[in-house]
């Protein structure tokens, strides 16, 4: 088990705390293990694909590119790197929506970043740095819209507030009133 602590917490106090939490320490060690592991995409027809929260069944064909339509068209040429190319494609698509989604927010709320990057973030959906650039996880692209507009929302406010502090909520709840609810979507 590794511990992460302060440079300046004693050793001793470390030890104790340990033997403070044990019981709730293993049962979060046994939740993570026994949590069921997503199944691996067999990218095959009718194989289901999320994108903005509705699912889409793949269908290979003989097309040029990734396409939505009805269904995930998805070219057989990309089938000895599907995993590659279906991440850029979702990279691609999350940095066109989430752009367009934080240029109409930022302007109603009177705010302006510097940019935005798509990463591959696994424990965060978005941050805000010190110099206002803004940054998603591209896994984001798989909630609905109403969700993508909240992480958007959240990491505008904040340009102005850089804390989750009373008057940084009461911003993010001034551009969506809802964001309790939809913040609760990402923890599923």
């Amino acid at each position: 088990m590794i511990v992460r602590a302060p440079l300046r917490v004693s050793d001793s106090y470390i030890q104790k705390l340990i033997q403070e939490k044990m019981p709730w320490i293993q049962k979060k060690i046994a939740a993570v293990k026994n949590r069921p592991q997503p199944k691996e995409k067999q990218f095959i027809d009718g194989e289901e694909f999320l994108y903005l929260g509705e699912k889409y069944q793949l269908k290979v064909t003989k097309a040029k590119k990734i396409e939505l339509k009805d269904n995930l068209i998805f070219p057989e040429k990309f089938l000895s790197k599907a995993k590659i190319k279906i991440s850029a494609w979702y990279r691609a698509e999350a940095k066109e929506i989430i752009t367009d989604r934080a240029i109409i927010f930022a302007k109603q709320m009177g705010v302006k970043f510097s940019s935005i990057k798509i990463n591959s973030a696994q424990k965060r959906w978005g941050s805000c740095s010190h110099k206002n650039q803004l940054n998603f996880g591209w896994k984001l692209i798989l909630q609905p819209i109403e969700v993508v507009d909240y992480v958007v929302i959240h990491e505008l406010a904040h340009i102005v507030h850089k804390h989750h502090q009373k008057t940084f909520w009461q911003l993010v709840a001034a551009y969506c009133p809802d964001y309790k609810r939809l913040r609760g979507c990402l923890r599923g």
